[in-house]
């Protein structure tokens, strides 16, 4: 099992769920969930799921809970480049 780390800049209650580019090393993903009770984290989880094809269990929040600045530990058995399957449409 592989683990990489990836680090995000989240915008939550957008209009549409997405991959808007990056930022120095961070990927900018925007999610319509509102910022409460741990709704952006667990659509941020889901569609970094979908995205990838990694089930959501092996996806992790291991920085960032409480701010847009987040970085996710992804665990992977694929031969994938994460970053190029984020910012792929």
């Amino acid at each position: 099992m592989k683990t990489e780390n990836v680090k995000l800049i989240i915008t939550p209650n957008s209009a549409v769920s997405g991959v808007y580019g990056t930022y120095k090393d961070r990927i900018k993903i925007k999610l319509n969930s509102i910022p409460e009770k741990g709704r952006a984290n667990k659509e941020l989880i889901k569609f970094i799921s979908n995205k990838t094809g990694v089930p959501r269990k092996n996806i992790k929040i291991i920085a960032g809970e409480k701010s847009i600045y987040k970085e996710i530990s992804i665990n992977h058995d694929k031969d994938l480049d994460l970053t190029s399957k984020l910012l792929s449409d």
